[in-house]
C-alpha cells in the first residue's frame, strides 16, 4: 500500500516551485543526519523530507484517525450516559 518515493516521480523545475512551503522545527541531530544523507547522495533535504512524509502519511493517518475515532466514540458514550442520568435521576450509575 505504501508507495516508495521514486526520484522519477519528483517534479522538476518550475512545476516543483508551485508547491507549498512547510516549515518544521527539528532536533539538530536529526538535521545533521539528514544533511549527511543529502550530501552523501547528492540529493536535497527537501527530497528526503518529501519522501519521508509521503511514505509515513498513510501510516500516521491510520494510527491517529482510528485513535481519534475511538476517543470520540467513548466520549459520546459517556455523554449519553450522563444525559440519561439527568433525564432519569432514579437511574443508577453503571
Amino acid at each position: 500500500m505504501n508507495q516508495i518515493y521514486e526520484p522519477a516521480n519528483e517534479k522538476r523545475g518550475l512545476e516543483r516551485m508551485a508547491g507549498k512551503v512547510v516549515s518544521v522545527r527539528m532536533d539538530s541531530e536529526i538535521v545533521a543526519e539528514l544533511d549527511r544523507l543529502a550530501q552523501h547522495t547528492g540529493r536535497s533535504r527537501g527530497f528526503y523530507l518529501r519522501a519521508a512524509v509521503q511514505e509515513m502519511l498513510p501510516v500516521l493517518k491510520e494510527r491517529y484517525w482510528h485513535h481519534d475515532s475511538e476517543t470520540r466514540y467513548q466520549e459520546l458514550h459517556e455523554y449519553s450516559r450522563f444525559m440519561d442520568q439527568l433525564h432519569d435521576p432514579t437511574q443508577e450509575e453503571r
